[in-house]
């Protein structure tokens, strides 16, 4: 281990222990999933087990520096998709689902603003560097014109949404997946009482209509309904998503760069 990264690490200690202290939590889960045969739960808390690294090593691989209160926040959201499904919050509270997606697109809005302003300021100081090497009068201020720049804030936030959707899109494909393969319903099913569609007409292009569904007979049992199986709540994830992305947009459009809640290493 080279003396850099040892010196990286030993600031984060504290952030180390509070970490290994989640996963020792997730471990005790998980051997307890493992007796009791529950092969599903065991299953999101492994994969719940590498998600919880993932603040530690982004400020690893991008030099970032999070705040505690924000790196313990990260860490716990972490949790909140095993906390939810293991122990039935999806449930008891229909709100939990879109807490969690509504954060998730908080969260890397926030990153991807910060990622880019950062990336913003590297490109203002290289400018300086070049330019102060022939005049003075050549040097750029990012605060005055990239950090304050609406344009510039604009484009970073346009970033940091495409970046946030990109990740909800993502994860809407993995639970896709994990239906698909383990057998779950992580895309939850819903009972609607209206279909509207083009297919109930045949192909003659017209909109057909059946309301007011109350019985539905599948395989020899009635249902309330008929079941939508996952497009609404997949559609429902991604516009928390978009909402939790515009909460932050609304703050790094008024606030540009000047009270940042992620920072940088100086490297």
């Amino acid at each position: 281990m080279n003396e850099r990264l040892y010196q990286r690490l030993k600031i984060r200690k504290g952030k180390i222990i509070y970490l290994l202290f989640t996963e020792a939590v997730l471990l005790f889960l998980l051997l307890n999933y493992l007796l009791l045969k529950n092969t599903d739960n065991a299953i999101i808390v492994t994969v719940t087990m590498f998600l919880a690294m993932i603040p530690i090593g982004m400020e690893l691989i991008f030099h970032m520096l999070i705040p505690w209160p924000v790196y313990c926040f990260a860490v716990l959201y972490t949790l909140g998709h095993t906390i939810g499904y293991c122990f039935g919050l999806y449930l008891y509270f229909p709100w939990w689902d879109n807490m969690m997606h509504c954060v998730e697109g908080f969260l890397f809005t926030m990153f991807g603003f910060y990622y880019l302003s950062e990336g913003n300021k590297f490109e203002s100081e290289l400018s300086n560097s070049i330019g102060g090497a022939y005049t003075n009068s050549s040097k750029v201020d990012y605060r005055t014109t990239c950090g304050n720049n609406i344009e510039t804030r604009i484009r970073n936030i346009i970033f940091g949404i495409s970046l946030s959707i990109l990740i909800a899109v993502l994860w809407e494909i993995a639970e896709y997946m994990a239906d698909k393969i383990w057998l779950l319903d992580m895309q939850k099913d819903v009972f609607i009482s209206r279909i509207d569609s083009y297919l109930l007409a045949g192909n003659t292009g017209n909109l057909k209509s059946i309301d007011n569904i109350s019985d539905v007979v599948v395989g020899g049992q009635i249902l309330p309904g008929y079941i939508d199986i996952g497009l609404i709540d997949t559609m429902d994830d991604l516009i928390m998503a978009l909402v939790g992305s515009l909460l932050f947009s609304v703050y790094g459009i008024f606030d540009g760069d000047r009270h940042p809640i992620l920072k940088f290493e100086k490297r």
